[in-house]
């Protein structure tokens, strides 16, 4: 009888150390989080930028501010020259998102795709037209007969200059030569070399030419005040089926940017120097302020500037049928807006 009183006892001590223990585990993992709860599995995103212009401000900003990894998400930059190598980058698979030029989205629908906007960056046209000072040109009509020079054929500057040819009557590909002109080097020696007239150039490279060249450029006509849906995060909708939350947390995070865009220009100033290595105070002062101005506060893509992204790609394929915007544009989802 003695004996059976001690093993109970026994084994009522066992089943309290063990719950002891088993509790003392527990709060142990909470306290690393190890349990399944308090840890979320990270997922990788590879994400496409093109080329180097202020529109990839908020997705490195969000890398370097940790905003990605809060959300448990490690996401690597994949730089591509132009959009058309990043666009068969994307359809094929070798990066999960892309942020480049919304009008992709119309051309991949038409073609069957299933590209979404995540979140918008840009609010306005991209772009301004700029001739040597001193020629006399006053306006479009003083172009007829020259070589205006755009990044390449097909692209997003290609495409403004064309719309906006054709809208004032002269025809893009009789009355002008336009020209694949490359990146900022090559296109600044085409103009100063008279290789081409004119030129479609973007901020920064307006900025830097004011810098080392004061008063040898004009701005024949500005974009920047148009608006225009412009890049975007972009993911294929059964990525976005297939990782919800990832969606979700890319969206928050590249708003958390946006939001300190324009509150911290000393983070953008990081960003900026990261971009432009070498460049000097004033190039990066002059940018990071023109940066808060043009991109998006709030993610959000206006209808206006879906509408007028339409109508560019449109005029120069007309062939393309247009879309709905709530199709495609999945910003106020993810936000939960």
């Amino acid at each position: 009888m003695k004996h059976a009183t001690r093993t109970a006892a026994a084994s009522t001590a066992f089943q309290q150390l063990r719950h002891w223990l088993s509790g003392l585990s527990l709060l142990i993992a909470v306290a690393i989080g190890l349990t399944p709860a308090a840890h979320a599995e990270t997922t990788k995103i590879r994400i496409g930028l093109i080329g180097t212009n202020e529109s990839q401000i908020p997705i490195l900003l969000a890398i370097d501010k940790g905003y990605f990894k809060t959300e448990n998400l490690d996401v690597e930059p994949v730089h591509f020259a132009g959009g058309g190598i990043a666009v068969q980058a994307f359809v094929g698979g070798s990066i999960e998102l892309a942020s480049f030029a919304t009008d992709h989205v119309l051309r991949l629908d038409n073609r069957g795709g299933d590209a979404r906007f995540l979140i918008g960056i840009d609010r306005f046209i991209t772009h301004i037209l700029v001739v040597p000072a001193g020629k006399g040109y006053k306006s479009f009509a003083d172009l007829k007969g020259k070589k205006i020079g755009v990044t390449a054929p097909g692209s997003y500057s290609d495409n403004v200059l064309r719309w906006e040819l054709a809208k004032r009557g002269i025809n893009p590909d009789r009355d002008v030569t336009i020209i694949g002109i490359g990146d900022d080097n090559a296109a600044t020696a085409g103009l100063q070399s008279g290789q081409i007239d004119a030129l479609i150039t973007t901020t920064s490279s307006l900025i830097q030419y004011g810098i080392e060249q004061p008063g040898k450029l004009q701005v024949l006509y500005d974009w920047r005040s148009i608006p225009h849906s412009g890049q975007a995060v972009i993911g294929r909708q059964r990525w976005i089926d297939s990782h919800p939350e990832a969606a979700r947390g890319v969206a928050r995070a590249v708003l958390k940017a946006e939001q300190t865009i324009q509150t911290d220009p000393e983070a953008v100033k990081k960003i900026i120097r990261q971009q432009f290595p070498g460049r000097s105070e004033a190039f990066v002062d002059q940018y990071a302020a023109a940066a808060k101005n043009l991109l998006s506060r709030d993610g959000r893509i206006s209808h206006d500037g879906f509408l007028k992204m339409t109508e560019i790609l449109r005029g120069v394929e007309p062939g393309l049928k247009p879309i709905d915007q709530a199709k495609v544009d999945l910003t106020d989802k993810l936000l939960g807006r």
